[in-house]
């Protein structure tokens, strides 16, 4: 059903959304604003068009793969946060990150946490198959 892959992707996206509206001038414990130029734990920065390009991609893979039922969740999760990310890298010329852990030391968003739930999911599926 194409409505679950929305709609998780939906939430996703405004949750995001509303959580780097809310940490871009605010503080609070672990949630901070930081920009991020590069993609996960520091790779590829400064990289940012071949990174929209490369998140672009992924979201057409997803919608022309829309209608496989088993894959919905997984895409979901995927869609909505690629594309809260893209949208970051397009305006703001990298992802915005609010998560700190320092004791990780690691940086990071919902819609990165989104993409990796995502990423398990499929490869879940794929790796049953």
């Amino acid at each position: 059903m194409v409505k679950k892959l929305y709609l998780i992707a939906l939430l996703v996206f405004l949750i995001d959304r509303i959580f780097k509206i809310i940490f871009i001038e605010n503080e609070f414990f672990i949630f901070k604003f930081s920009l991020n130029t590069g993609a996960a734990f520091g790779l590829l920065k400064n990289f940012n068009t071949f990174l929209i390009f490369f998140g672009i991609i992924v979201i057409g893979i997803i919608l022309y793969h829309r209608n496989e039922k088993k894959l919905q969740v997984g895409m979901g999760f995927l869609l909505g946060g690629v594309v809260s990310n893209v949208l970051d890298r397009i305006f703001y010329h990298g992802v915005i990150d609010y998560i700190h852990l320092d004791f990780i030391n690691n940086v990071f968003n919902l819609a990165d946490v989104a993409n990796v739930i995502g990423a398990l999911i499929l490869a879940c599926h794929f790796w049953k198959e």
